[in-house]
């Protein structure tokens, strides 16, 4: 339980910057980039971010971190 109430917590405070931004998106290119670093990390396991909780994949849709332009890695990989 503690571990799903702080995943909501992080998306709801990336989709607040996210929205203060202005909704930018990303490319498909740059979401590929991503995910390709993503994949390769050892925090990365069943398309989740095992750092921030994110759920990551290369579907250009919004629940999506990848597809947020101005998102950033907590490990600061991209």
């Amino acid at each position: 339980m503690k571990t799903l109430f702080l995943r909501i917590k992080t998306f709801l405070k990336s989709l607040y910057f996210h929205i203060q931004a202005g909704l930018p998106k990303s490319s498909q290119n740059l979401i590929n980039k991503r995910y390709d670093i993503c994949i390769k990390c050892d925090k990365f396991e069943n398309n989740q971010c095992l750092v921030c909780g994110c759920n990551l994949s290369t579907k250009k849709v919004f629940l999506n971190k990848l597809a947020w332009a101005d998102q950033k890695c907590p490990l600061e990989k991209w």
